[in-house]
């Protein structure tokens, strides 16, 4: 009989977040700082879930690549001549050399691998193997590169190492129907990426409230009161809910005021709302009246994360002459920086043996949906109970 493995959790504090809202306590400091933890994540969140690598948009002519690091894999995702999204893991077949290094780029006609020269093309499939005709029984159709799970969602592009993986359209089930904001069909107008010392986790639950904004983010209340939020949605894969413009604002910029259009198709109510959502594990959705914001968190270790975010636009507004979207872009850079510098704050405290959480404000409902859906995919590996690595 196999023996359990040690808690790296308490069950005290596992009882503690699960209690009802009004009872219950944020997590404790080992999630977001013990790397036997942070292992543990990798495997049974990220490699297990679907990650959402950017929009469609991003890879709009053949060649076009955007790299991704989970862990110890890389995956390239890419779109091929025939206008095909597929993903790879970006491994050479030969003798496993490292293909792509660049998180986005284009490549002009295939993979070349800077050791030994096997040549993909834009399909995986292998091209040429130099001198591998004076091996015997060598058949190119046996190596091309090892595909990885890539389906589309409204126009973001998700991949899964799982090939058991739930389906990804059941990922959004109970999700609002956001279809009137016609993502697939919006276009990329500007990406930034950051590095950040703090762990993914505080990231994600950073974005899930607004109790931090009046001491935060003193541009922000202007334009949308910390107090303005709806009610929250919950479900097995997202939580997250609206927040309203203030009154004579009309999107999230510096001034609350932009010359774009809204996106077209919208009713009343979104023209005075920012919907916000968090679509686990790491895929943060912000849709404005005008512009649709995304953050991807991608966990490098228990204290370090990389974000990158899209702004995306109707293409109609990017075809006019006049289209400038610093006015998004520049309020979101100083949001974001002020978000980064309180989540690196958090991870210095959380790293104290004397930290423990207090009690959920009544504005960090999603922080304890959040909290709770990771118990609920976590609690097995973190109690001990389980067996084999991946619990």
């Amino acid at each position: 009989m196999s023996e359990s493995k040690p808690n790296l959790l308490s069950l005290a504090d596992i009882e503690a977040t699960r209690r009802p809202f009004v009872e219950a306590r944020p997590l404790p400091g080992p999630p977001y700082r013990d790397p036997r933890i942070f292992s543990a994540e990798i495997e049974t969140l990220f490699l297990k879930m679907w990650l959402c690598v950017g929009h469609q948009s991003g890879l709009s002519s053949p060649g076009d690549y955007l790299m991704r690091e989970v862990g110890d894999e890389s995956v390239i995702v890419m779109r091929g001549d025939d206008g095909t999204i597929r993903a790879f893991h970006n491994v050479c077949r030969h003798r496993g050399t490292r293909l792509l290094d660049d998180a986005v780029g284009t490549v002009p006609a295939c993979i070349s691998c800077p050791y030994h020269s096997w040549a993909y093309g834009l399909d995986g499939k292998l091209l040429t193997a130099p001198l591998m005709d004076e091996v015997e029984g060598f058949d190119k159709t046996d190596y091309a590169l090892c595909p990885v799970r890539c389906e589309t969602w409204n126009g973001f592009v998700f991949i899964s190492f799982d090939p058991d993986a739930v389906a990804l359209v059941e990922c959004f089930a109970g999700l609002p129907d956001f279809s009137r904001f016609g993502m697939e069909r919006l276009e990329l107008g500007a990406r930034h990426e950051y590095e950040i010392a703090a762990n993914w986790k505080l990231v994600c639950e950073n974005y899930g409230e607004c109790y931090h904004c009046p001491t935060n983010h003193p541009q922000l209340n202007p334009v949308s009161h910390f107090r303005s939020g709806g009610d929250s949605f919950e479900g097995d894969y997202f939580c997250g809910g609206p927040m309203r413009l203030n009154d004579g604002c009309v999107t999230m910029t510096v001034t609350g005021q932009t010359t774009r259009d809204p996106i077209e198709g919208l009713g009343p109510d979104d023209l005075r709302l920012v919907h916000y959502f968090n679509i686990y594990p790491a895929f943060l959705l912000s849709l404005h009246p005008d512009y649709v914001l995304t953050h991807t968190i991608w966990p490098g270790a228990a204290d370090r994360s990389v974000i990158r975010c899209e702004w995306l636009f109707a293409p109609e507004a990017i075809d006019r002459s006049d289209f400038d979207p610093s006015d998004a872009v520049d309020f979101w850079h100083v949001t974001n920086e002020q978000d980064w510098a309180i989540c690196e704050r958090a991870q210095k405290g959380v790293q104290s043996r004397s930290y423990r959480p207090g009690r959920y404000q009544s504005l960090e409902k999603t922080i304890y949906f959040f909290d709770n859906w990771y118990l609920r995919f976590m609690e097995t590996v973190l109690s001990g109970n389980c067996n084999g690595d991946n619990g």
